[in-house]
């Protein structure tokens, strides 16, 4: 039996799928979403135009509105679950969450926001099932 789930959350369709799944396939587990601020992500420009301290607010309201999404995507299959915010580089610390917080399996998105960013960054999932210490369900 799966226990607590954690599930990366960005703003891709199949992000939220992968919160569909594992809500409908796991119903008496525990759900973390996790959002990943990646402040490499932004532009120099952008950090040059606005700054960071703006940076940091439009990603922590990007993360508000994710979690509002999420919170309704579970009360659709009427459960509860958990959130949390992170920094740093995505798939290190999806698998660092999930090391560090008795996570029993991940359930990600086939792929995230855009071709571009998979193309420059690598697939995080694919990096995420590499290096997870738990097993992984990809959904596309």
């Amino acid at each position: 039996m799966t226990d607590h789930l954690l599930v990366p959350m960005d703003s891709s369709p199949m992000a939220k799928r992968a919160l569909e799944h594992a809500l409908s396939t796991r119903p008496d587990a525990r759900v973390t979403v996790l959002y990943v601020i990646d402040y490499i992500e932004e532009s120099y420009g952008a950090r040059a135009l606005i700054g960071t301290e703006k940076l940091r607010d439009r990603a922590q309201q990007r993360a508000e509105e994710l979690f509002e999404e999420a919170t309704e995507i579970a009360d659709e299959f009427d459960e509860a679950i958990q959130t949390e915010t992170v920094v740093g580089d995505p798939a290190r610390e999806i698998v660092a969450y999930a090391e560090d917080h008795d996570i029993d399996q991940i359930v990600i998105g086939s792929h995230g926001r855009s071709t571009m960013s998979r193309i420059l960054l690598g697939s995080v999932a694919e990096d995420v099932t590499r290096r997870a210490p738990v097993p992984v369900t990809v959904v596309r």
